[in-house]
């Protein structure tokens, strides 16, 4: 008998409870999950964004032209052709498209692709930026270019989910899906040296991009534009990167007024001193630096000019300490070409300072 008290007065309890939580779901205090309304819950969001974006996204196919070595008493060396393929999307209606530098530097004819055209268009290069990563082109087009929105990246938040479109491998307009994974990542492309590129401020993300989707948007989930993909991690699965918009749009109208972005150059090559091994510090006389920047001037750059020379200290530029190469690119990014500033370094131990005036950063050519 006490047996079956429990069981009923346990079935009275559960019957009351789903009872108070019925009544209350329909006053209003218990709201359930539209599986309709606007984000991830809505199953259909991603093929939405990706067909309303899809017609705005190209394919790139550029041709760049090398010269064979010369042969012997045979005359002239004879020229060779291949092509190279990325992606970029309009940004406007008048057919102007954004993209990677790298996909388009130094190209000898570009061509552009849209969905669901065989014939490709004749690009023109408006401008490019090589230390951003980012090159504007235009098309002729008789009619209005169907064209994305450049989003607000500051707002986007790690874990937020992002969409990719790109070619990767030549396999026009292919989706993929992922997450935010970090925001504010710096990277150097390169060896340290002066042609190395620092991008301090890319969007990580594990949406799948390859060789192919460079210069692709990466789109938030109300289909506006919050990166431009731009590299490849080459160590690891699940690792791309993307240029912030607001650091494209930051340059954007200097980019197609003038064709380019002036920067900053101080003209020298950098090697961290926590690189170097003790026994060089020593010859150097650096053994009580720990941080620090050791510079190579290059020829007739405003370092070589300020006297800097081969294997001087950087500690400080313009009184902000400096600890590494990274910290320095990005206290020379914050000045203008034309400025003085000054720079503190040891050499063979001691303590000097000297004004430098930077020149604007010469282009690649």
């Amino acid at each position: 008998m006490k047996i079956k008290f429990f069981l009923g007065k346990k079935f009275f309890l559960s019957f009351f409870v789903l009872t108070l939580l019925i009544a209350l779901s329909l006053t209003g205090w218990i709201r359930t999950v539209d599986a309709a309304a606007p984000g991830i819950t809505n199953p259909s969001i991603i093929a939405d964004i990706a067909e309303q974006s899809s017609p705005a996204v190209v394919w790139i196919i550029t041709t760049y032209e090398t010269e064979d070595s010369p042969r012997l008493f045979f005359g002239p060396p004879t020229k060779k052709e291949y092509q190279s393929q990325g992606s970029g999307f309009f940004f406007n209606d008048s057919g102007s498209i954004l993209t990677n530098a790298h996909v388009v530097a130094g190209a000898k004819s570009i061509e552009v692709i849209l969905k669901d055209q065989k014939e490709p268009m004749t690009a023109s290069l408006v401008g490019i930026d090589t230390d951003l990563d980012v090159a504007v082109l235009k098309v002729n087009s008789q009619n209005k270019t169907p064209y994305l929105k450049l989003g607000d990246s500051d707002k986007s938040r790690i874990g937020d989910w992002v969409i990719a479109i790109g070619n990767p491998f030549g396999l026009d307009h292919t989706v993929t899906v992922g997450i935010i994974s970090a925001k504010g990542r710096p990277l150097i492309a390169g060896d340290g040296n002066n042609d190395s590129q620092s991008y301090e401020n890319m969007i990580q993300t594990d949406a799948a991009i390859n060789p192919g989707n460079s210069g692709g948007p990466l789109l938030d989930l109300e289909g506006a534009i919050i990166g431009i993909n731009t590299a490849v991690s080459a160590n690891g699965q699940g690792l791309g990167f993307a240029i912030p918009i607001n650091s494209v749009k930051n340059v954007l109208q200097e980019l197609v007024t003038t064709g380019k972005v002036s920067r900053p150059w101080l003209g020298a090559q950098f090697i961290d001193l926590k690189m170097v091994n003790a026994r060089f510090k020593s010859k150097l006389h650096l053994t009580d630096y720990n941080d620090g920047v050791l510079i190579g001037p290059v020829r007739n750059s405003p370092a070589a000019r300020a006297g800097l020379q081969d294997f001087d200290l950087i500690v400080e530029f313009n009184h902000q300490t400096v600890s590494d190469s990274s910290e320095l690119i990005s206290a020379i990014a914050k000045q203008k070409p034309g400025d003085r500033v000054n720079v503190t370094f040891v050499r063979n131990g001691r303590k000097f300072n000297v004004d430098v005036v930077l020149d604007e950063k010469p282009q690649p050519k």
